[in-house]
């Protein structure tokens, strides 16, 4: 038959042995699947599986090894092969992820308590996936802007048509403008200016074309939960199958789960550090005051000596004070008589020195009066009656000579005190 050949050739083919490994590469597959298998018995039997403990709670504490995942351990790891290791930037988390050992965890007395802990532990590792998710959206959303695909779309064939014979209708203008004589310069004028108008008319209509090409397009968007690019509706609808938006969803999810417990857990851990810290203060003030008892004996007789003293000095501090006082009021009582004798020596003086005055200025008025009567008598005498007309000439020119004379004088003294009040 004419399949006979071919089937002896494939029965040679499997008998053959196959092609021989080189030393290096068969170690290194050696390596790689070992790895495998002791990743696969510490998942499944823990980190400690080749070591025989006695302690049977020591047993039952695997999970506690460092080498354990605890976010695994409380329900997810966001670096797990199943959500994000090995995508993106993302490494595959090399602890150990194993169900028996969250079994442990959950049969352990003091779950609650490590609950919060490895929440709190948990929380770091979310964290700093979603902030690599929030950088991945912001390159997106940078290379969207700076697309060229945007400034420059493609244009539907007629369009370039078009524009084709336009640009051939404004060369040919132009090599006929050149083909033309020096005489013929109107024309000539007249074809470089039509060129030039039609290569205007094709840059408006290639701008409005661009234009409308880029508004009929369907723009390119970026998820705010998993950061992947997609165009239109129908990629929107395909990127939510992703099994990347998938696990992005879960991340952040657990992020809004798990942040109000760790952030109480915060606020209780605080409350009861302070607590902690105001009874030690209370336990280390009680031992000082009980260190103190022992000498309060001893001091309470020198306390109580120090008191006698102080009232002591008190007391003869107040005495003195009284005598102070006395003093004062018997001083201020000797200077109220002093000041009552000087008064009344005062008055005393003021009235001698009034009568006195008195006495003077009656004697002054009655001596002035006696005087003026007498020298009124004397000119009357003198004058006997009427005087000739030249008798009163010259008495009358002798009294006007005493009269200037006086008030000549009193013009230089009160020249002279007007100089010397100047000088002053």
């Amino acid at each position: 038959s004419p399949l006979a050949p071919a089937a002896r050739r494939c029965a040679r083919a499997r008998r053959r042995p196959p092609p021989p490994v080189s030393g290096g590469r068969q170690r290194r597959c050696a390596r790689v699947a070992m790895n495998k298998a002791r990743a696969m018995l510490d998942a499944l039997m823990g980190p400690n599986r080749n070591t025989i403990e006695k302690d049977k709670n020591s047993a039952k504490e695997k999970f506690k090894d460092k080498s354990v995942c605890k976010g695994f351990l409380i329900g997810m790891c966001p670096l797990d092969a199943s959500l994000l290791g090995g995508k993106r930037k993302f490494a595959v988390c090399s602890k150990i992820h194993s169900e028996p050992m969250r079994e442990q965890l959950k049969a352990h007395p003091d779950v609650n308590e490590l609950m919060q802990e490895y929440q709190q532990l948990s929380i770091f590792d979310l964290e700093y996936v979603v902030r690599e998710c929030d950088g991945h959206i912001a390159e997106e959303r940078a290379r969207i802007r700076s697309d060229v695909r945007r400034k420059k779309p493609p244009l539907p064939p007629l369009v370039n048509d078009r524009l084709a014979s336009m640009r051939r209708e404004s060369t040919a203008c132009l090599k006929q403008a050149e083909e033309m004589d020096d005489d013929q310069l109107r024309e000539k004028e007249a074809l470089i200016t039509r060129s030039n108008e039609i290569l205007k008319e094709r840059e408006a209509y290639l701008e409005a074309e661009t234009k409308k090409a880029a508004d009929a397009l369907d723009p390119e968007e970026v998820c705010d939960i998993c950061g992947t690019a997609f165009i239109g509706r129908d990629g929107d609808a395909a990127h939510l199958k992703f099994r990347i938006h998938d696990a992005y969803k879960q991340v952040r999810d657990r992020i809004a789960e798990l942040k109000p417990k760790v952030e109480e857990y915060e606020k209780k851990r605080r409350e009861a550090k302070d607590e902690e810290l105001k009874k030690k203060r209370k336990e280390e003030w009680d031992k000082a005051l009980e260190k103190e008892g022992g000498s309060s004996a001893k001091a309470s007789k020198s306390r109580s000596r120090d008191r006698d003293r102080e009232k002591r000095s008190d007391k003869d501090k107040d005495k003195e004070k009284e005598n102070h006082k006395d003093k004062d009021k018997d001083k201020e009582k000797d200077k109220q008589k002093d000041a009552g004798k000087r008064s009344r020596s005062r008055e005393g003086s003021r009235s001698r020195r009034r009568s006195t005055k008195a006495k003077s200025r009656s004697l002054s008025r009655g001596g002035s009066r006696s005087r003026r009567r007498s020298a009124k008598a004397k000119s009357r005498s003198l004058s006997g009656g009427r005087r000739r007309g030249a008798d009163r000439g010259r008495s009358d020119s002798g009294g006007r000579g005493r009269h200037s004379r006086d008030k000549g004088r009193k013009r230089k003294e009160s020249r002279s005190r007007s100089a010397r009040r100047r000088k002053r």
